[in-house]
C-alpha cells in the first residue's frame, strides 16, 4: 500500500514539473526567457507600445533602469494587459518626491489562471506577485543614478519559488537634454526557494539604452540592447518611436529583434508580426496611455495605464 502511494505521489510530481516546464517554456517563445518572465515584461502601456525601449528617455514610472525615473513624477498608476492564453497582469505604482530625490513603489501580479491536470483533473493555478521599491537621484540636471529592489513570489501549480533582485543603473542627457544614454545591471539576486530541485536561473542582465529627440520635429527615438548573464552572451535590442503632434496626445510603435520568432512565412500576417503601438491622451491631471504587442501566431498582448497626478 505504502509502495502505491509512493508511485502515485512520483507520477504526480512529474507531471507538475511538466507543468512548470510549459508554463516557462511558454514564457520563452512570448518574450524570450524562460524563468520568471514578469521580471522582462512591461510593466505599463507606455513601454508595452514601445517594447521597453524606453530605458534612457525621463519615464513618470519605474522601469528597467531607476535612472531614468523622471524628477518631475508625482502620482499613481493602474496598469492593466490581457495576454494570449486567459493570461492577466495587473500593476499599481505610486511615485513621490523627498529631499532627497524620487522614490517609487510598486505590485505587478501575473496571473496565468487555472491548470487542470490531463490525468487526475485537479485544479490548480499559477501565478506571480512582485513587490519592488526604488530611488533616483539627479546630479546638475545632467546625470541621475538610480536603484530599485525588490521580492518575487511566484506559484505554480502548488510548487513556489521566491527571490530577491536588484536593480542599478546610470543616465546622462546632453546637447540640451536632447540625446541621452542610460546603462544598466538588472535582476541581479539570489533564490530564496526553487520551484523543484532543479534551480531556474534568475534572468540577470545589462542593458545599453539611448535616445534622440530631433530638434525640429516632435519625435523621440528610443533604442535598447540588451545582453543576458550566463547564457552563452545572447543578446535583443528593441527600439520605439514616440511623436508628439501636440501636448495632449503621442502617438507609439516599437518593434524588436524578437521579431524573427514570431514569423510564419504568411505575408498577411508576418506583416506586421513582431511590431507594438499605442497612444497616449493627456489631460489635466490625468494620463491615459493604451498599448499592444503582436506576438505572430501566439496573439495580441493589450493594455492600458491611467495615471492620476497629485498636486
Amino acid at each position: 500500500m505504502g509502495n502505491r502511494r509512493t508511485i502515485r505521489r512520483f507520477g504526480k510530481e512529474r507531471r507538475i514539473t511538466k507543468l512548470i516546464s510549459f508554463i516557462l517554456v511558454f514564457g520563452g517563445l512570448l518574450f524570450g526567457a524562460g524563468s520568471y518572465e514578469i521580471l522582462l515584461f512591461p510593466h505599463d502601456a507606455r513601454s508595452l507600445s514601445l517594447q521597453n525601449s524606453v530605458s534612457a528617455f525621463d519615464n513618470p514610472l519605474l522601469r528597467n533602469n531607476p535612472a531614468s525615473l523622471s524628477k518631475l513624477s508625482k502620482g499613481k498608476t493602474y496598469s492593466y494587459f490581457y495576454l494570449p492564453g486567459k493570461i492577466h497582469f495587473t500593476g499599481y505604482q505610486s511615485v513621490h518626491k523627498s529631499n532627497l530625490g524620487i522614490r517609487s513603489t510598486k505590485i505587478s501580479i501575473m496571473n496565468y489562471g487555472a491548470i487542470i491536470d490531463g490525468e487526475t483533473e485537479d485544479k490548480s493555478y499559477a501565478f506571480d506577485i512582485l513587490l519592488e521599491t526604488g530611488f533616483k537621484k539627479e546630479y546638475k540636471n545632467i546625470t541621475s543614478i538610480g536603484i530599485s529592489g525588490g521580492y518575487l513570489f511566484s506559484s505554480i501549480a502548488g510548487y513556489q519559488s521566491q527571490l530577491l533582485f536588484t536593480n542599478f543603473g546610470i543616465r546622462s542627457r546632453l546637447l540640451r537634454k536632447r540625446l541621452g544614454v542610460g546603462l544598466s545591471l538588472e535582476n541581479i539576486g539570489f533564490l530564496l526557494k526553487s520551484y523543484t530541485d532543479v534551480k531556474e536561473p534568475i534572468p540577470a542582465l545589462f542593458r545599453t539604452a539611448f535616445y534622440y529627440e530631433p530638434r525640429y520635429i516632435p519625435l523621440i527615438i528610443n533604442g535598447d540592447i540588451v545582453t543576458y548573464f550566463g547564457d552563452g552572451g545572447s543578446f535583443y535590442f528593441s527600439c520605439g518611436i514616440e511623436l508628439k503632434p501636440d501636448n495632449r496626445l503621442t502617438l507609439r510603435l516599437g518593434s524588436s529583434s524578437h521579431r524573427s520568432g514570431y514569423l510564419t512565412g504568411d505575408f498577411s500576417s508576418d506583416v506586421i508580426a513582431g511590431f507594438s503601438g499605442g497612444v497616449g491622451f493627456r489631460f489635466t491631471n490625468m494620463t491615459l496611455d493604451v498599448g499592444f504587442m503582436n506576438l505572430g501566431p501566439a496573439g495580441f498582448v493589450v493594455g492600458f495605464s491611467l495615471m492620476k497626478k497629485l498636486n
